[in-house]
């Protein structure tokens, strides 16, 4: 196997020369660049990105902590945070934690040996190993300390804008289907959404789920809400577990949403391919991506990012499970 030895004698530089072509630490003519090149070209030569990560201190490496890969929401975002640090020149290094906290540690330990440039944490179930760690950090959607910057959509303002939706087209027995209470995201969806009900003078019937992902549990959960065909409205917590709850409804028959209108959140692709097609609270994902990124390697960078929330509007995307116009209905 070639090294920069071989590639420095067959080029006719030196090692210091080869050295600073391949990690872009100093000059090197174009005379010499073109010799590198050409050798490189010849013998295969793949440099040792962990010697060169030690000794630029930046591995061009971005690691993404998602609790979730199978969850719509963060399948699409995983593949907008790549998009954008492929653009910078940085590669994606993809943990799947399953919102499992010694999982996540055992990556959080590993990724220090890797050397990554930079960490986005996910719905993280392990704040403590982000703490002292050395590595910037972005989180996002929930917060993991006073000197993390967070990002995240307005979950809040979109629960409100789902009660506000639901009653305007006429609901009045409604259900809030909500996440773990450890979601930090969904709890937010959920106070948005009681606040908002609260101030219609409205009682709205909660049911947790434990689950955000896994179908099975989710239809479990279903089968414990007792006269679910009582109510003509529900907020489902996202969109995944919104498609669950339609899955099930259909098989009881119960008709969306001339009987029950639904809205989920996310705006994840699934909702477009439901039928009837999902109506949902729109988290910006490219938006969203796009701020991690940039946020993240303007700290590799050096630079001194303020350390702050930062939240991201969120909107109403109408789509079939819900009525177009407002209903006449008695309370």
């Amino acid at each position: 196997m070639s090294n920069i030895r071989e590639i420095a004698e067959r080029a006719g530089v030196s090692i210091a020369t080869v050295s600073r072509y391949l990690n872009g630490t100093g000059y090197v003519s174009d005379e010499a660049s073109a010799k590198i090149q050409k050798e490189i070209d010849a013998v295969g030569y793949t440099p040792n990105a962990l010697a060169r990560a030690i000794f630029t201190k930046n591995s061009k490496t971005i690691a993404l902590m998602i609790p979730n890969i199978t969850n719509p929401f963060f399948n699409q975002m995983a593949t907008v945070i790549e998009e954008c640090l492929n653009k910078r020149g940085y590669n994606l290094f993809l943990c799947n934690t399953e919102d499992n906290k010694e999982k996540e540690r055992e990556y959080i330990e590993a990724l220090k040996s890797y050397r990554v440039s930079g960490i986005i944490a996910s719905r993280t179930k392990c704040k403590e190993g982000y703490l002292d760690i050395k590595i910037p950090v972005v989180s996002f959607e929930n917060h993991i300390a006073s000197s993390i910057i967070t990002v995240s959509s307005d979950n809040y303002n979109g629960g409100k804008i789902a009660f506000n939706h639901l009653y305007d087209t006429g609901c009045r027995k409604i259900l809030h289907i909500k996440g773990p209470k450890d979601f930090e995201a969904t709890e937010l969806r959920c106070k948005g959404f009681l606040d908002a009900a609260v101030e219609k003078d409205l009682e709205i019937d909660i049911v947790e789920f434990e689950t955000d992902f896994k179908v099975k549990m989710l239809e479990d959960n279903l089968n414990n809400i007792k006269h679910i065909g009582d109510y003509d409205g529900i907020f489902v917590f996202n969109d995944i577990a919104a498609a669950v709850v339609m899955k099930y409804l259909k098989e009881k028959g119960i008709k969306i949403p001339s009987e029950v209108q639904i809205i989920g959140f996310d705006n994840s692709f699934i909702g477009e391919l439901l039928h009837p097609s999902l109506t949902t609270i729109e988290q910006p994902i490219k938006e969203l991506g796009a701020l991690v990124v940039e946020l993240l390697i303007r700290q590799i960078d050096g630079e001194e990012v303020p350390i702050k929330d930062h939240l991201i509007d969120t909107k109403l995307i109408q789509r079939e499970t819900t009525l177009s116009e407002v209903v006449s209905h008695s309370v």
